[in-house]
């Protein structure tokens, strides 16, 4: 396989005040959407497009598609454009472990999980056995035009939907640089790409890791399909069309400080 108007700060502080809670919105640098119903709550807002000390000084990007908004973390580091009634939020506990790693949900209108975002990871290392072995399914590879550190085990970046078969049919999307067993057998995939220094390993997508969880395991954000077909129609959806245009509009400075 060869194969990612806020309100003004015033307003903000305001609004936070008068909730007596924390404000887990983080900004982004365009204007336009508030949070919606669904999302869940998160520690204080990180996103903002004043730099940090030390921080990379990059100009903040502006949206290329129409009636999209962009995201840009506090350092500068990375960014990525949504959907103007999507929302970002730092997570209150990270999902992944990561070296002080910045780790984030990324909702759509409906408040559902559509994507996270997790930088300098530091995962354990994947074993797989003989018995660990089902059939892989590559339902979309796409070139993904992000930074990448390559190397004797990777290839170039690509935005992947893959599939593993378990008692259901276990798929899981997002970056990845990482060849998934012989392309047609594999035990786990991998969502990850190496990236520079400034986010080491990073991930953006659904699950870091698509496994084939057993009945009654939890699946956290594996999509659970009966059939492949179910898989393939879920690629036609315009909401998995959006996710997509999100990830692969993911950019990230490369003069950063590590």
């Amino acid at each position: 396989m060869k194969a990612g108007n806020v309100l003004g700060r015033g307003a903000a502080a305001a609004l936070c005040l008068a909730l007596v809670s924390g404000c887990g919105l983080l900004p982004t640098n365009d204007a336009g959407a508030s949070p919606s119903a669904g999302a869940s709550p998160a520690v204080a807002a990180g996103g903002d497009a004043s730099p940090g000390p030390g921080a990379a000084k990059g100009p903040v990007r502006q949206a290329t598609i129409d009636g999209w908004k962009v995201y840009t973390d506090p350092d500068r580091v990375l960014s990525f454009e949504i959907p103007a009634d999507w929302v970002v939020q730092r997570q209150v506990k990270p999902s992944q472990p990561s070296d002080n790693g910045l780790h984030l949900d990324i909702r759509d209108s409906s408040g559902k999980l559509a994507a996270e975002l997790h930088t300098r990871l530091k995962l354990p290392k994947d074993t797989c056995s003989a018995g660990g072995v089902t059939e892989l399914r590559v339902l979309l590879s796409e070139p993904a035009k992000v930074p990448a550190v390559a190397s004797a085990d990777t290839v170039d970046p690509v935005f992947v939907y893959r599939t593993l078969l378990g008692y259901k049919y276990f798929g899981s999307y997002g970056l990845t640089d990482k060849p998934a067993g012989n392309g047609f057998q594999a035990c786990t995939v991998e969502n990850t790409v190496n990236g520079p220094k400034s986010v080491g390993t990073y991930s953006f997508g659904t699950a870091v890791r698509n496994g084939t969880p057993a009945p009654g395991e939890k699946t956290g954000l594996l999509d659970k399909y009966g059939l492949i077909a179910e898989a393939e129609r879920f690629l036609t959806t315009k909401h998995f069309k959006t996710v997509q245009q999100v990830i692969m509009t993911l950019q990230i400075s490369g003069d950063a400080p590590a």
